[in-house]
């Protein structure tokens, strides 16, 4: 393994292990240290080491690096673009809940779930073995269903997730023990491989609440804290197995992944459309995310680079932007509690600042000039449009019920009259690092978007290699060898 190898992973683990340091610490220092100072600690070497890996990646030879590749049917650790694109989202997205959650949400058992939590996406994020996957999906499943049961009436959320995963988990597990038996992306697989792809598409499809496996993701918003919720939803681990298990098929992009960017596309536009007749906050953002997250997922099957490269943009954009929502919207019910878009709030009067701060994330979720999404939505309608015509109408149907759905929920929420009793409710300092720090990102990203998009042309064209590589016939061997 060479030196530059060794580093990247060495980064790659230390993502991992800060959040378990972290929970160790709580452990041994229960009630002696504040868990907001461990959780930012933890999470900020994560960031450190995600960002030296993001950086060993784009300064290098575009060679990944691996590590217990001997093993049957993936590698056990794969650092890539794609790992250096997600590991600092991550970390970014989990530094902001840390830093907005309110006080009395962060009791130290909650911190540990939360860190652990995170432990096992970055285990997630640096893992392409089919066992591995499947073995940290259980370990996910486990722990968000028992931080959604410790969660005041949430006994009815927790039933809603645990029997949807439980469903997924099953056919992920089934799905990764016929792909490690037949590999379908070698030439020459058969069946076992096959319906082991279909299983594991079956798996993403409900864990990504895609249509008609979406009643979980409306429910884990509205009976789980936003925390979980955002946690749980914005890494988009379902996407990233459909990449490491579904792309690279032998006859290129698999009939499976095919299915699924299809659904996706309908679950976009559906989920965009729910998100219009809302009647509560928590809900706008849950269809918002469901919608968004399926949007990410339809460009995957693109067999243009354009169409991948606006997939993963989306991936990044969205993300950020819902969780700038996500947040301001859980800051607002720490405040007031929960908040109906049935009938004009008024809380601009309120809130002024977290009002403005809520319209500039919707601004970046619909692809407003100067904002990342505003990229990456060109790139994803037009690689659509050039690769299929249908895609690319409903991504475009998509992005105008979003725009209603976000300015109809903006106006609800802080429009109207004032009470003449109102309180007022200052935004707090760690609240604004975090929301400009996310701004920061979307719109610096948005308005200087070269550096970013080249990283994420050279991911996009590993994928459509890997595509090629693996469909192209295996050359006969002649002659001698020397």
């Amino acid at each position: 393994m060479i030196p530059g190898s060794i580093t990247a992973i060495a980064a790659a683990l230390t993502c991992m292990a800060a959040p378990l340091v972290g929970v160790a610490v709580l452990r041994l220092t229960e009630r002696r240290i504040d868990p907001r100072l461990v959780a930012i600690g933890a999470i900020a070497a994560s960031l450190g080491a995600a960002v030296t890996l993001a950086a060993w990646w784009h300064l290098g030879n575009g060679q990944p690096a691996r590590f217990g590749h001997r093993l049957a049917a993936g590698d056990l650790v794969l650092v890539d673009g794609l790992t250096a694109l997600l590991l600092p989202y991550v970390a970014i997205v989990d530094l902001a809940i840390v830093l907005v959650a309110p006080r009395r949400a962060f009791a130290s058992a909650g911190v540990r779930r939360l860190l652990t939590g995170t432990a096992v996406t970055f285990a997630t994020f640096i893992t392409a073995h089919p066992a591995a996957l499947a073995a940290l999906w259980a370990a996910s499943i486990v722990a968000t269903r028992s931080t959604i049961r410790s969660t005041l009436g949430g006994q009815a959320t927790a039933r809603v997730y645990g029997r949807m995963m439980g469903l997924a988990l099953t056919c992920m597990v089934a799905g990764t023990t016929l792909l490690a038996a037949d590999p379908p992306w070698l030439a020459g697989s058969g069946a076992r491989g096959a319906a082991g792809g279909w299983l594991v598409a079956l798996a993403v499809m409900i864990r990504k609440g895609l249509i008609p496996f979406h009643s979980w993701y409306p429910a884990i918003f509205s009976g789980a804290s936003l925390a979980t919720a955002l946690v749980v939803t914005m890494p988009q681990v379902a996407t990233y197995t459909a990449a490491r298990l579904l792309v690279g098929h032998a006859d290129g992009v698999p009939h499976e992944l095919v299915l699924l960017a299809n659904a996706a596309l309908l679950t976009a536009a559906y989920g965009a459309a729910l998100a219009v007749v809302q009647r509560d906050v928590r809900g706008l953002v849950g269809m918002l995310a469901m919608s968004q997250s399926a949007m990410v997922f339809a460009g995957l099957s693109g067999t243009v680079p354009t169409e991948l490269c606006g997939a993963l943009a989306i991936w990044v954009s969205s993300g950020l932007a819902l969780t700038g929502i996500g947040l301001v919207t859980w800051a607002l019910e720490s405040r007031g509690g929960r908040i109906s878009i049935d009938t004009l709030q008024g809380r601009c009067a309120d809130a002024p600042a977290l009002a403005a701060f809520f319209l500039l994330f919707g601004l970046a979720v619909l692809g407003f000039p100067g904002t990342l999404s505003f990229v990456a939505d060109d790139l994803i309608i037009a690689g659509s449009l050039d690769d299929h015509v249908h895609a690319g109408i409903l991504v475009i149907i998509t992005t105008v019920f979003a725009a209603i759905a976000v300015i109809r929920g903006w106006f609800r929420v802080f429009g109207g009259p004032v009470p003449i009793d109102a309180c007022r409710h200052a935004i707090l300092p760690r609240e604004r690092v975090a929301f400009t720090g996310l701004l920061a990102i979307l719109f610096g990203l948005g308005l200087w978007p070269g550096p970013f998009i080249r990283s994420l042309e050279n991911v996009a064209a590993s994928l459509l290699a890997s595509r090629q590589h693996h469909a192209a016939p295996a050359a006969p061997v002649t002659g001698d060898r020397r």
